[in-house]
């Protein structure tokens, strides 16, 4: 396609999503015919399909049309296309953005209005305490399976998202808010007003998850105690571990020489240097050593 025709179809394009009186829009790529159909959903909205006849080859029984897009006849873009979308925007279309790009795009605007309101202190919730069964259970598994682990985690490795650096540890509050999939009416609903939604989502979220997110806060207590306790323990394997973690991280090694004493004798083997940049938590495997060291 010429770029004068590339231009010339693009116009037409255009001027048929405004205001076409036929229902079917053609053009031509290469070898390849486009046939769009344009569905009248509302007085906001047209969806559109098409059909793609490959080199001139006739229509067949049975071909069909694929969904493409939705088209906003307020703000002139399409939306959630699919499968030709090159063609579609060769031609003229302005993307809107695909269903999982308006997703991701609602979810990381609303997990940031909430964390701006929360603004890292528990005081700006409604609540205090816990009473939601549900809630009291996670908190209770969660000191008992995993507040430990997070705190061992974030010392031997650090995690400033989280609030650690491996000398210390400050809870960070993160919004765990994840959008509903989209229905059919709240996908058009979100295109046609994306801060109106946003704002009712925002809203509806401070309103009804208080105490899911004063959980956080309290999780990151728990976190904070086994923190400072494992730092107060210098006995504690951790600060060993640590240490060794760090030593083989500085070096490209890939296998490091080991001396243990055992029974008053010292030992010394040759290991793969992996398993000493991560936790190995009360020992370390013998699966990479040399037989004759096994």
């Amino acid at each position: 396609m010429t770029q004068e025709k590339a231009s010339k179809t693009q116009q037409s394009f255009k001027e048929w999503l405004v205001g076409a009186e036929c229902s079917t829009f053609q053009y031509r790529r290469g070898n390849d015919r486009y046939t769009i159909i344009l569905v009248r959903k509302n007085a906001d909205f047209d969806y559109l399909y098409c059909q793609r006849q490959y080199n001139d080859d006739g229509i067949r029984r049975g071909d069909q049309f694929n969904y493409e897009g939705i088209y906003c006849k307020r703000d002139g873009k399409v939306y959630d296309w699919r499968y030709n979308v090159r063609d579609l925007g060769d031609i003229g279309a302005e993307n809107g953005g695909g269903s999982q790009t308006l997703y991701n795009r609602l979810e990381e605007a609303i997990r940031g209005a909430v964390e701006t309101d929360i603004g890292n202190d528990r005081r700006n919730l409604r609540v205090n305490e816990i009473s939601d069964a549900r809630w009291l259970e996670r908190l209770a598994h969660f000191s008992k399976y995993t507040a430990l682990d997070r705190a061992r985690s974030l010392f031997l490795f650090g995690d400033e998202e989280s609030g650690g650096n491996g000398d210390g540890y400050a809870f960070i509050f993160k919004c765990s808010y994840s959008p509903e999939e989209w229905t059919e009416d709240s996908l058009l609903a979100y295109i046609l007003d994306p801060a109106g939604y946003t704002s009712a989502e925002t809203a509806d979220y401070m309103e009804n998850h208080q105490e899911e997110m004063l959980v956080a806060f309290l999780e990151g207590d728990m976190i904070a105690a086994e923190y400072a306790a494992l730092l107060a323990n210098p006995r504690n394997n951790a600060h060993i571990i640590k240490r060794i973690i760090q030593a083989v991280t500085a070096s490209p090694a890939k296998t490091v020489n080991v001396a243990i004493l055992k029974n008053g004798v010292e030992l010394t083997l040759k290991a793969g240097a992996d398993q000493f940049r991560a936790d190995c938590n009360d020992r370390y495997n013998n699966w990479n050593m040399a037989p004759a060291d096994v």
